[in-house]
């Protein structure tokens, strides 16, 4: 494609932001997956690995996945493809103190000449990354500049992406590391439910509640929270993980009480995140106010 007929700006973002292929695909992102790892074979979420296979899988073959980065490849093909359409790029990443994708990305955008490819660090993962690139998505299609489009993410959005889960289980957490035995089986046998969230970067505990109806009456009221503040056709999401029938019961509820037109979507994680955050999670994510201050 020649200069005269690109487009003037296009959107790369890495697998963390746990966006619906549906809504990639409208918006034209190109997505950077990570691996999925299981022993010897290697399965890449958007390509040829979704949540539920996953969870079939560890089930099936009692197997325990892990994850890894890219290949420079796969970094390479989506910039060539990206600037194939359009001058240059935005590329957005998950936090750079959660993994090496930030890095990487820095690393082999520096061999794009001129520029092009612009990465930022959205100090976020998950759902609110997903809003974060929904928002610079609709705003390269209401064509604002670059320039502003940074300016806005810096001061707009990084700051003011937030996240409120539950999860399910706490086995997978203790198989990656992320807490100790003792802590997984107080946790199990009393049937505390971790809310996760994320500060400064970092995925952080928020918390717990015990059971599964205060769990659910801690969402309502934070979902409450969340669509008395948010404006008019605002985008927020309830995140879950093979958790349907929660998702929709809570999302039915939030539209009931809301006296606005808003835009509540249902987001599955992804198959990277879902090694680490296991089945069963379901939360909320939004552009605001952190919680306390709703």
């Amino acid at each position: 494609m020649s200069e005269k007929t690109k487009k003037k700006l296009g959107l790369i973002a890495d697998s963390s932001c746990d966006m619906p292929i549906s809504t990639i695909e409208k918006y034209d992102v190109t997505i950077i997956s990570v691996n999925v790892i299981f022993d010897s074979e290697i399965r890449i979420p958007y390509v040829d690995l979704t949540t539920e296979q996953i969870f079939e899988k560890i089930v099936a073959e009692n197997v325990v996945p892990t994850t890894g980065l890219p290949p420079p490849k796969r970094y390479k093909e989506a910039f060539d493809k990206v600037l194939e359409k359009y001058e240059e790029a935005i590329f957005l990443t998950a936090s750079k103190d959660l993994s090496g994708l930030w890095e990487n990305a820095v690393k082999y955008a520096k061999e794009i000449p001129n520029d092009k490819v612009t990465v930022v660090d959205t100090r976020n993962s998950i759902h609110p990354f997903g809003l974060i690139v929904l928002k610079v998505a609709r705003m390269i299609e209401n064509g604002l500049s670059k320039e502003e489009i940074l300016n806005k993410v810096s001061k707009d959005l990084i700051p003011n992406a937030h996240f409120e889960a539950f999860l399910g289980t706490l086995d997978f957490l203790k198989r990656s590391g992320r807490i100790a035995g003792l802590q997984h089986l107080m946790g199990e046998l009393l049937q505390f439910k971790p809310c996760l969230t994320i500060e400064d970067g970092l995925v952080a505990s928020h918390g717990k509640v015990r059971g599964e109806k205060a769990k659910m009456k801690y969402l309502i009221n934070l979902g409450e929270k969340i669509v008395n503040f948010l404006p008019e056709n605002e985008t927020f999401a309830i995140m879950h993980s093979t958790n349907m029938e929660k998702a929709i019961e809570l999302k039915d509820y939030l539209h009931k009480v809301s006296n606005k037109e808003l835009e509540i979507v249902i987001w599955e994680t992804g198959p990277a995140s879902s090694v680490h955050l296991g089945p069963g999670l379901l939360g909320l994510a939004w552009i605001g106010p952190t919680a306390e201050d709703l």
